[in-house]
This record gives C-alpha cells, structure tokens and sequence, in this order.
C-alpha cells in the first residue's frame, strides 16, 4: 500500500491597496426638458484606506454653492426656487442671497393692510404679478412647475421665486445697460430694495456718499424703516448687506 502525502498550505489573506482612498461621493445631477440643468450639492466622503483594509481616516466635505445657496437648499422649497432661476438664466446663488436677506430664506406672511409685500422674497403684489408674467412669456414651460399663476402664488415660495429671479434679470439688464457689466446680488441689491432709479445710482455711487445723498426721495423714517442709519454712507450700507449675503455677494446674477 502506497502511502500519501499531503501539504497543506496556509491561506493568504487578501488585501485590496487602494493607495488615494476611496473615491468621494459623485454629485447626482438632475435634468428635466425645458427646465435647463443644474447640480445640487451634496457631501462627499473620502475614506483612506490602509494595505490591511483598515479605515485610517474619514474626511467629509460639503458639497459646492455659497452660504446662502445652502441657506435656500435647507428648505423644502429650496431646490424647485433654484431650478426655476436656471431656467430663467438666473444664478441660483444670486436668488438665494436675496432671500437671505428678505427673510431668512423664510416663507412669511406680512402682507397687511397699508403693504402687500410678503414671502420668502418680499414682493408686492404688483411688483410680484408684472414679474411672473414676463418670465412665464420668455419660459412657458415654467408654467408646468409652479402652483398659481395668479398673485395668490405668492404663498408658494418655489413659484415667487421665478417671479424674483426675473426682477433680477430686470435688475442685471438695467445695471448692463448703465455700464456695470457683470451685476453681482451686491450690485443689484438696491434696484431690488429701492426700484430701478435708485438701483442704479447706489450701484454707481461712491462708497463715501450718504445714503440720505443717493436716496434723496426718501424721508428720514422710510430710510430708518429700511435699516439705513442717520449719515450711514453707501460704502457702509454695501458692507452691512455683504455680510448678510456672505460668500454670495459677489456672485453674478445671470448664469454663465
């Protein structure tokens, strides 16, 4: 009888090297015919990996967009009112830095008996209507995607929010044609507070001028109401909303 042998030979365990870590999170990009294209953010996660498999470190980033974009994305109406300015040739960024400022990117009610301003926006009524109307005649297909074409929309801060974008392309234009050549959200900011006329010149003025100076149509307590100070410069007044704008200040109104 024949004797057998047998070599029995340890198992090797595997490893999978991956030398940069694993690659982040891929930005989901949504597209709908007629709505124009845009990429929300989202975070992305970097995980290093060791030659034994272990996790060595785990870095999270946030994903792109300013301050305010994220201010706006953080509502449930945030990326519907987003996607509507990209269709209307509006950045995002830009519309989400005038909500910010209007109301903290909130949808309130404030209309009352004397104003019909109200929404995340804070439109009148007139101002509101004569804005949608424009922008559902240059994007019909915008219709399809909002509540109310009536100024009861107001409510629904998604469909203000195609109203807004077109008073800032309003703004963007006027500003071009006055020589600003690429409005930013800082530089139309006083067409949007203060009407046309006056948007213009607080776009155009010098930093050391009076408020009181530039906006000389209004009194002393319309100025209080709208947060200006007594001999408060238009440099100052520029910095005040900056920092309420943050990093989207100087974002341009129209899409590029």
């Amino acid at each position: 009888m024949l004797g057998s042998s047998f070599f029995i030979y340890p198992a090797l365990a595997q490893t999978v090297n991956v030398p940069a870590g694993l690659p982040p999170t891929v930005n989901a990009t949504y597209q709908e015919v007629g709505m124009g294209g845009w990429t929300p953010p989202t975070s992305s996660t970097t995980q290093q990996i060791s030659g034994s498999g272990s996790v060595v470190s785990t870095t999270t980033s946030n994903g792109s967009g300013t301050d305010a974009l994220q201010s706006m994305y953080s509502q449930s109406w945030g990326y519907a009112a987003a996607q509507n300015a990209s269709a209307l040739g509006v950045n995002p960024d830009a519309l989400a830095a005038t909500c910010v400022v209007e109301s903290g990117c909130r949808n309130v009610y404030t209309a009352n008996g004397n104003s019909s301003i109200t929404g995340a926006f804070q439109m009148s009524n007139g101002t509101y209507n004569e804005a949608l109307q424009k922008a559902l005649a240059s994007n019909p297909s915008l219709a399809s995607s909002i509540t109310n074409t009536g100024v009861s929309g107001q409510q629904d801060p998604a469909t203000q929010a195609v109203a807004a974008a077109q008073y800032l392309k309003d703004a963007a234009t006027t500003l071009q044609n006055s020589g600003i050549s690429n409005p930013t959200a800082l530089d139309a900011r006083g067409y949007y507070n203060f009407g046309p006329h006056a948007g213009v010149q607080l776009a155009q003025a010098d930093e050391n001028a009076s408020m009181a100076s530039v906006l000389s149509n209004m009194s002393s307590d319309q100025l209080s109401k709208n947060g200006i100070s007594p001999g408060e410069t238009v440099g100052q007044w520029k910095a005040n909303v900056s920092s309420k704008m943050g990093s989207a200040a100087t974002s341009p109104i129209l899409a590029s």
